[in-house]
């Protein structure tokens, strides 16, 4: 018989400690929604049902998971030591196998039975968040249901607390939540899909097509982002952070139809031209902090002379940010379309982006209020000459119709509206 024999007791013990330390983690988190959840202002039979569904369900079945994870730890903390022992004391004796063999895979942990070693990079849980628990829940099939589970509570539940009872524009396909993966793998900087250089996105080649990706994976690319590929090998789900000093190349350069989770805070989603057609804040905040692009917004500001209301005037279009600046909002090419000034600014005197982010910002600042803010990008066939999938424009040259715009404050809609996005029977010449 070839192959491996017994166990890496090295490996087996850093699996142990990921095991004890992935425990600790969900149940510090599983402690902190419970007090958010505690401290919510929210009555009413929705919230009645929310907390019993918390308290009843979703909170035992964190706890149930944390107690297995540390279980499962001390096993293989345990199968390590005896591994260790057989290999010194029992080496060559009868029945014992080849030297260095131990448990037999009956004595194994079920986690493990199915494969004949284990490869786990060196890991420092006090600084990994739900993303990393998520990754690590890929290849460990008894941990994903857990940290799946409390990734969508922090994200869909806390829409849930703050009023939502679901996305005001499912349409786009949106997901608030990864999707459950068969693998993880670290893309380190030796790793041969890492990108060139760290200004170049993960996923795409010089040319900017796709890299074959294995389906059903977890991408950790570092500061790039955590990436999860459906079952055809697409990445269809990204988590990044963005808006620092250097920009996130995955987030100037996108990938079509996927949903982008942003700084734990904010999700977009991308249309079939990787233009970004929804985003949704179920958590507002306010961070006058966030750096601002000149050169990005130079380049996405436009005027045009549309034919519109008898009159040539020129219509001018800036770089208008999805989610404001002072909002938490990136200064990465996801988080802009080319938005006319009357909409993008408070000039007109009517309700406009401008005066909805002001007015949140200014609830939040004074009056401690709360508000899940959701917009929907629309995309007409309206378009400036020369601008189109089969000239290959970028995302941001397009030029939306309107928007349509959600928003909650305190758990109460107080926004349903349409924006457009240019005159009234505007047209683009050419």
């Amino acid at each position: 018989m070839s192959g491996f024999w017994g166990a890496d007791t090295e490996a087996l013990r850093q699996v142990a400690g990921a095991f004890g330390g992935g425990g600790e983690q969900l149940d510090g988190l599983a402690l902190r929604l419970g007090v958010l959840i505690d401290s919510l202002a929210w009555s009413g039979p929705d919230a009645e049902t929310f907390r019993a569904e918390w308290s009843g369900r979703v909170r035992p079945g964190l706890l149930e998971r944390v107690a297995r994870l540390q279980e499962q730890g001390r096993e293989l903390e345990q199968h390590a030591g005896e591994q260790d022992d057989a290999s010194v004391a029992g080496a060559g004796s009868a029945g014992a196998g080849p030297p260095g063999a131990g448990p037999s895979e009956a004595d194994t942990p079920a986690s493990f039975s199915a494969s004949a070693s284990v490869d786990v990079p060196a890991v420092d849980l006090s600084t990994m968040g739900v993303v990393d628990l998520q990754l690590m829940a890929a290849s460990t099939p008894l941990f994903s249901s857990a940290a799946h589970a409390a990734h969508a509570v922090s994200a869909a539940g806390l829409s849930e607390a703050i009023g939502e009872s679901g996305l005001a524009f499912p349409e786009s396909g949106m997901e608030l939540s990864p999707p459950e993966t068969d693998s993880a793998l670290i893309v380190d900087g030796n790793h041969e899909l890492a990108p060139g250089a760290d200004d170049q996105p993960f996923g795409l080649d010089a040319d900017g097509a796709p890299l074959d990706l294995a389906p059903d994976t977890a991408y950790d690319v570092g500061d790039h982002g955590t990436y999860y590929t459906d079952g055809e090998g697409r990445i269809t789900y990204v988590e990044a952070t963005g808006g620092g000093k250097e920009m996130n190349p995955n987030l100037r350069e996108v990938f079509p139809d996927a949903t982008y989770h942003v700084n734990d805070s904010t999700f977009y989603r991308t249309d079939e031209l990787g233009r970004t057609e929804h985003m949704y804040v179920p958590d507002v905040i306010v961070d006058r902090e966030m750096s601002r692009s000149q050169s990005i917004q130079s380049k996405i500001a436009e005027r045009w002379d549309l034919a519109g209301d008898g009159t040539s005037e020129p219509v001018e279009f800036n770089a208008g940010h999805v989610l404001a600046r002072q909002l938490g909002g990136i200064r990465e090419e996801i988080n802009y379309t080319r938005q006319w000034d009357e909409v993008n600014q408070a000039r007109s005197g009517q309700d406009t982006i401008y005066t909805y982010e002001s007015m949140m910002a200014d609830g939040i600042s004074d009056d401690g209020s709360s508000y899940s803010y959701e917009t929907l990008v629309i995309w007409g066939e309206e378009q400036p000459e020369g601008v189109g999938p089969e000239q290959g424009s970028e995302p941001w040259e397009y030029v939306p119709s309107g928007y349509d715009v959600s928003i909650h404050e305190n758990g109460e809609q107080i926004v349903d509206q349409h924006l457009p996005n240019y005159p009234d029977g505007a047209r683009f010449p050419g």
